[in-house]
């Protein structure tokens, strides 16, 4: 059997009044769906952090990027 939780409500004054507590709740991984007038007007999420992933392969390496090329330019000051 699964079980999901109901998603948690606040009405804006709540919100507003309880501002930290909203985050606190977030930053735990909790959506907080927030009402005016009984009608949904927003939800709050937590960020969704990206995978991190490997560079490896991402670069191709065409010719000598180390020694001088002979062309002279001059840095805008």
């Amino acid at each position: 059997m699964l079980y999901c939780a109901p998603m948690k409500t606040m009405t804006v004054s709540e919100a507003e009044t309880g501002f930290a507590r909203l985050l606190c709740w977030v930053a735990s991984g909790e959506e907080v769906e927030i009402t005016l007038h009984r009608q949904s007007v927003a939800k709050v999420v937590p960020v969704r952090k990206p995978a991190v992933t490997s560079l490896a392969g991402s670069v191709l390496e065409e010719g000598d990027l180390v020694s001088p090329t002979g062309v002279r330019w001059e840095a805008a000051s």
